[in-house]
C-alpha cells in the first residue's frame, strides 16, 4: 500500500505516540571508518530470522541497524528501501528513500533513515530530512534518523550475531516459567549455570534471544555473564534502540546504564 494511499485512511496529523520501552544505553563507542570512497560502498545482506528473508544494506551502519531491529520485540516487521517520495526543497522537487520501514507491534509505521553523524547536520541533507519528516507527519507517519550514536555498540552487535540464530528455537512456555523461577531463586546466577538448569546451551542461548530471561547485551557474552529475570513492562515494547526525530534531529533522551 503506498503512503497516499494509506494516508487518505487517517487523519493527517494523526498518530499513536511512539510507546517505546528502550533499553539502558550506554555511550557508543567511536566508529572507525575502513572504507573509503575510493574503495566503494559495503553491502550486503542480513539473513532476518524475524522476516524469514534476506534484508539488503548499504553500509554497515544499516547492518547495525538490522541487528538492532531483528531482536528488539517492538518492531514486527522491517524491510528495505521501501519506496521513493518526491518532496519539495528550496531548489525544487527531490527524491527520496527511506532506508528502511519499521511495522510496529501498535500497528504504527515508521520511516527509518540511517546517517552518519558528520553528515546529518549539513545544511543540504538537514533540509532534506526535515522535508521528509514533514511530509510523512502529514501522512501520520513517523519518521526517525538513527547514527552511529545509537548503533555503535560492538559488544552488543557481537551478542546479536552469536545469539541471532538462537530467536528461531521454539520455547515451550513451561520451560520459560521453570528457568525465569530458578533465575529468580538462585543467588547470583550465570549463563553457565543456566545452561546446567536447562540441559542445553542452545535451550539457554534461545531463552536469551528470545528475551525470556536477560543479561546485559553490551557485556561479552561468556559463561560467567550475570542472568536475570526480566524487568521490561510490555515485552512488545522492548526497543534496543534510541532514535532522532524532526526537526532539530537530537537524539531523544533515554535511561543511561548505571554502570557506565
Amino acid at each position: 500500500m503506498s503512503i497516499d494511499n494509506y494516508g487518505r485512511r487517517k487523519s493527517v496529523g494523526q498518530r499513536a505516540d511512539l510507546c517505546l520501552n528502550i533499553t539502558p544505553q550506554p555511550k557508543a563507542e567511536l566508529a572507525r571508518q575502513p572504507v573509503t570512497r575510493s574503495r566503494g560502498l559495503v553491502r550486503g545482506q542480513h539473513a532476518s530470522t524475524k522476516m524469514n528473508c534476506m534484508i539488503a544494506w548499504e553500509s554497515q551502519l544499516e547492518q547495525k541497524a538490522c541487528y538492532h531491529f531483528e531482536f528488539s520485540p517492538v518492531v514486527k516487521a522491517f524491510r528495505e528501501q521501501p519506496q521513493t517520495l518526491y518532496l519539495p526543497a528550496s531548489k525544487g522537487m527531490f527524491r527520496y528513500t527511506p532506508d528502511f520501514e519499521l511495522t510496529l507491534h501498535n500497528g504504527e509505521i515508521c520511516y527509518v533513515e540511517v546517517k552518519p553523524l558528520s553528515k546529518l547536520f549539513t545544511p543540504k541533507v538537514l533540509e532534506r530530512l526535515q522535508a521528509a519528516s514533514q511530509f510523512l507527519a502529514e501522512k501520520g507517519y513517523r519518521f526517525i534518523v538513527l547514527t552511529e550514536e545509537e548503533l555503535n555498540f560492538p559488544n552488543r552487535i557481537r551478542n546479536f550475531a552469536i545469539l541471532r540464530l538462537y530467536l528461531r528455537f521454539d520455547i515451550p512456555p513451561y520451560i520459560s516459567d521453570q528457568a525465569k523461577a530458578w533465575v529468580a531463586k538462585t543467588n547470583t546466577p550465570t549463563i553457565e549455570a543456566l545452561c546446567r538448569f536447562v540441559g542445553m546451551q542452545s535451550t539457554a542461548f534461545a531463552l536469551l534471544a528470545q528475551l525470556h530471561i536477560s543479561f546485559d547485551f553490551d557485556q561479552p557474552l561468556d559463561n560467567t555473564s550475570p542472568v536475570l529475570t526480566p524487568n521490561i513492562g510490555d515485552h512488545y515494547e522492548t526497543c534496543f534502540f534510541t532514535y532522532r526525530t524532526g526537526p532539530d534531529f537530537k537524539q531523544c533522551a533515554v535511561s543511561t546504564d548505571p554502570h557506565a
